[in-house]
């Protein structure tokens, strides 16, 4: 049985479960695995709560942006970037770039600041 197979077979099952748990109480959830490196072989098991009133963490929306670049840094950054300019931000490196969307997030150490859409 390839990694692949024992992934599809015994692992994407439970994790499946555990996201339906998470989603079940509100939770965001996500887990990736990398069954062949060597060929890029990975799946990914998310739930994502609602983004429309900011209900999902800085932290947690980083770390499911990364997890759906697949390594690509610059789609990393291109997504940062977009939601910088469409939210606001307090990120140094961004302002360096031009995105001046700038707005206190009340940490100096946020990149992405959460913030209300307005109306919201």
């Amino acid at each position: 049985m390839s990694n692949e197979e024992f992934y599809d077979a015994e692992i994407a099952p439970k994790l499946l479960e555990l996201a339906n748990l998470c989603q079940d109480r509100k939770m965001s959830f996500l887990c990736s695995v990398e069954y062949d490196p060597e060929n890029g072989g990975r799946g990914r098991t998310e739930v994502q709560m609602p983004d429309t009133a900011d209900k999902l963490s800085a932290a947690q929306r980083l770390v499911h942006w990364a997890a759906r670049c697949d390594g690509n840094i610059n789609r990393l950054f291109l997504t940062c970037d977009r939601h910088g300019h469409e939210h606001g931000h307090s990120s140094a490196y961004l302002y360096r770039l031009g995105n001046k969307n700038t707005k206190s997030s009340g940490n100096e150490f946020s990149a992405i600041t959460v913030t209300k859409k307005e109306g919201v």
